[in-house]
């Protein structure tokens, strides 16, 4: 059964046939009734799923063939901000970090209290289509914090369904807000939750397109995102295997790293000998169900008769480390914490792929793009169109990234990711200081301690990424690598200056 906007035009051929043959020349008088053909848009969001050591397309194959096979694939693509809630406000907004003033999960610079404060949620892409008429809904993971106010519904939100409570990690046994009403599900099998987003996620599509409405989906599931499992029906196919071991897996030397590294080396390396590899196996077991997800979007679209009027984008609010330099979790200005995977299909995209920069600040304005909106100028993302047409002449070759940090009291990162009731002080020891970076093509240069102490006592790391891929060796650790380099660190250190105060246009 088409949409009601193709029934609907079927319906207009069909009048005029019969017409042609009755000659009842009074229906024909009637005016038509309008069709909107804006295009829709979903964008399904998986959360810590990294690019750099994942196998993202084997391990999704529906994925890789529905999306990333019938669009493009970004082979560059970025978190500036790597951790889930300041990710996602960048998602929502195309904002860096240091203007939606959201740069971790909790505290002054952090969280959903600080996003809503900011004023950020009177102008995210659920507003502006929504104010441009599109019907609009999502499914899943918000932001971090959202749990403090659970009846909280933002601005430009259809039809809600977010998780209020950290269960939602775990795939049962969580709460979700569906439209003002406290649904609670718990441990059955169908109680799994991207199963359970996969479900809303075919019945507003199914609606949407039976109203003729353009439409924005955001399915948000938590997967792979630690401890989820996998679905009970992918328990016996997922057997235990070893996370890869990159070269820089456990790096032997962190010598050249800084402080906070060097000092918690050991405790974080005996951390990853134990969870790691179950970790990267519940991983690859949760991501089967979000590979069927993306399958049954993909069919209830083209069940509706919507899916060649479609954009969508699949990737990540940020990536994941495995094991890299002794660290698991995010945050890190490293490349597994940054790579995430992104893939966009839709009307008028041509299979391929593209090594240009792309970053989670750019889904925004590409989405205004396809609705037919004005790019806001506060937006410090630029639209994703002409790169998905080919053209990549006086694109971007270089961006900022941060992270704010957990702390005083080092609680405010990814201990506010932690499942009520295991609260341990073993996650405080994983997190790390705040930080400002400055990814080129070619470098990573990074300054530590951002919060935390004056600028005459920060640390620094350079890395060149087309000689060391897997960052090893900092390049200026010693007085004699900092005097090799001064030229170089001069002139990054002055961009980075410029990028961590932009606005708007200065950032694109």
């Amino acid at each position: 059964m088409g949409s009601a906007r193709s029934v609907r035009t079927c319906l207009s051929a069909m009048v005029a046939v019969l017409l042609g043959a009755t000659g009842c020349v009074s229906v024909v008088s009637a005016a038509p009734e309008p069709v909107d053909l804006r295009p829709n848009v979903v964008v399904i969001l998986a959360d810590d799923l990294d690019s750099a050591t994942t196998p993202v397309w084997q391990a999704m194959p529906r994925t890789a063939a529905l999306i990333r096979d019938r669009g493009m694939e970004f082979t560059d693509a970025f978190a500036p901000m790597p951790i889930c809630c300041a990710a996602r406000a960048s998602i929502l907004t195309g904002e860096y970090g240091h203007n939606t003033g959201v740069l971790t999960n909790a505290g002054e610079v952090g969280g959903f209290e600080t996003f809503r404060a900011r004023g950020n949620e009177s102008h995210t892409i659920a507003t502006a289509l929504h104010g441009a008429g599109y019907r609009t809904g999502m499914a899943g993971k918000y932001l971090n914090g959202l749990e403090d106010d659970p009846g909280h519904i933002p601005p430009g939100w259809d039809d809600w369904h977010a998780g209020v409570d950290n269960f939602l990690y775990s795939g049962y046994n969580y709460t979700l807000n569906e439209n003002g009403t406290f649904v609670k599900y718990g441990v059955a099998p169908e109680d799994y939750e991207t199963d359970v987003i996969r479900a809303k996620s075919e019945r507003f599509l199914t609606d949407a397109a039976a109203a003729g409405q353009p439409f924005f989906w955001y399915a948000a599931s938590t997967a792979p995102h630690f401890p989820i499992p996998p679905a009970p029906r992918h328990l016996a196919d997922t057997r235990p295997t070893a996370a890869p071991r990159s070269p820089n897996y456990q790096e032997p030397d962190v010598s050249d790293k800084p402080s906070w590294l060097i000092d918690t080396a050991n405790p974080r390396a005996a951390t990853i000998t134990v969870t790691n590899d179950p970790d990267y196996t519940n991983r690859l077991g949760a991501l089967k169900s979000l590979d069927e997800m993306v399958a049954g979007i993909v069919e209830t679209l083209d069940r509706t008769g919507e899916l060649d009027n479609t954009y969508l984008v699949f990737t990540s609010d940020n990536g994941y480390s495995l094991g890299a330099h002794r660290l698991t979790q995010k945050m890190a200005p490293y490349e597994e914490s940054m790579r995430v995977p992104l893939a966009i299909a839709g009307p008028g995209i041509r299979p391929g792929r593209s090594g240009a920069m792309a970053l989670s600040t750019d889904l925004a304005p590409t989405i205004f793009d396809w609705a037919g909106l004005p790019i806001p100028e506060r937006v410090d993302g630029r639209s994703l169109t002409p790169v998905l047409a080919g053209e990549t002449a006086g694109w971007r070759g270089d961006f900022v990234a941060e992270y704010g940090g957990p702390g005083s009291e080092g609680r405010d990162g990814i201990a506010q990711e932690q499942i009520p009731g295991t609260d341990t002080p073993l996650i405080y020891t994983l997190d790390m200081p705040s930080w400002s970076a400055l990814r080129t093509d070619r470098y990573l240069y990074a300054r530590w301690y951002e919060r935390e102490r004056p600028l005459d006592q920060r640390e620094y790391e350079l890395y060149d990424l087309r000689t060391d891929p897997y960052q090893l060796t900092n390049l200026i650790k010693t007085p004699e690598g900092r005097a090799a380099h001064a030229d170089l660190v001069t002139a990054l250190d002055r961009r980075l200056a410029a990028l961590t105060t932009c606005a708007g246009v200065t950032c694109r």
